[in-house]
This record gives C-alpha cells, structure tokens and sequence, in this order.
C-alpha cells in the first residue's frame, strides 16, 4: 500500500506529523508520503516560497523516519490538483492499493475539488476524524460515504473510504505564522529543525 498526505506545509508543524504518524499506526504502514502542494490553486502566498517550504518538509521528515519528503508536485508545472498527483501515482503503484489522507473539513470540501469524482477511481481515502466529531457534509459526500465507507483497513486499490478516529494537535499553519509574527513561543508547534530554519531565514515575520 502507498499512503500519501497532502498539504500545503506552510510551515510543516507537529500537528501535521502527528497525524501522519496516527495514519501509519492505523494502517499498519512503514511509511506515509508527505506530498508538499507546489502551487496551490485555493491558497494566497503567506511570505514563504515553495523551495523554502519544501526544505522545511524535509528537515522535518529527517527526523522522523516513517516520514517521507514526497517532491511529486514540486516537478510538474501549473497548479497542484490532488487529482493530478493521484493520477501519477497510481501510474506508479500498478494494482496496489493507493491511500489519500484527508482531515473531515476537508472532505466536506470534496465537490468542490477540481474532477472530485475521479478520486475515488484512482485511490482509497482516508479520513482524519476527532472523536465526536459532529461534520456536516453536503449530499453528495453523504451518498459517497454510504457506498464507499469501511469499517476495515482498505485493501482494494481504489474506491474506498476508511475514517481513523484519532485525537489530533490542536495546531494550525495559520495559527505557527501568528505567533513567528508576535515572537510568541513556537517550541511546542514546531520541530526544533524547522524553528530554526525560519528563524535563520526570516520567515513569516520572524
């Protein structure tokens, strides 16, 4: 099985690797791919360049070795589509089973995805969920949940849909830059690596 994780890391922080640590206890992997978002379609600049993002991605996975630096979008040109990155690795893996994280927001979001309903024919999702999480999702994502979902890790190549209950770091990217901008603490919000990779470069007001 090949997991990827997604996201725009900017910057990568410990809630992001928690989770992806989570994924991998849950489904028994050695490895999750953490797949740095080159060129965002949805997102606006925040000051950090997609080299130095991905730089800070790979001073954080070193230390972790489950963690793998995935650069997959940083070589394609245009924006970064999950559909895309999808594509490309299914290429890659055959028959194997092809996992896809996402956290519940965003699957809430999922329509709005550019070709959503080509996801599922070329991956599994996995679904990042909090205990007790009351997400309301859109018609469609409740048919695709009541035909696709699984109580059982996913061993089909594509198609499924497995939620991992699991009490995340209450983290955000948004709320990292805040507190470089205000010189709050950052000790417990970031690897120390990636700290001091923003600090020496000045990132996000630091």
């Amino acid at each position: 099985m090949i997991c990827l994780f997604g996201g725009t890391f900017d910057p990568i922080h410990l809630g992001h690797m928690h989770a992806a640590l989570t994924v991998c206890e849950a489904l028994s992997l050695d490895q999750v791919h953490m797949v740095l978002s080159a060129q965002p379609a949805h997102r606006d600049p925040t000051g950090a360049t997609s080299q130095q993002r991905w730089q800070m991605l790979e001073l954080a996975c070193e230390s972790q070795p489950q963690l793998v630096a995935d650069d997959r979008e940083m070589r394609r040109s245009g924006p970064s589509y999950t559909v895309d990155t999808l594509t490309d690795a299914r290429a890659e893996c055959g028959a194997d089973p092809l996992c896809w994280v996402i956290g519940s927001d965003a699957l809430a979001d999922l329509p709005s995805w550019q070709r959503w309903r080509d996801v599922l024919r070329l991956c599994n999702l996995v679904v990042l969920s909090r205990p007790g999480s009351q997400e309301v999702y859109p018609e469609a994502v409740r048919e695709l949940l009541a035909q696709r979902a699984t109580d059982a890790v996913p061993n089909e190549p594509t198609g499924q849909v497995f939620v991992v209950e699991a009490r995340m770091r209450s983290i955000s990217a948004s709320q990292v830059r805040h507190a470089l901008a205000v010189g709050g603490a950052v000790e417990h919000l970031l690897p120390a690596r990636v700290a001091a990779y923003i600090s020496e470069h000045g990132l996000y007001g630091a």
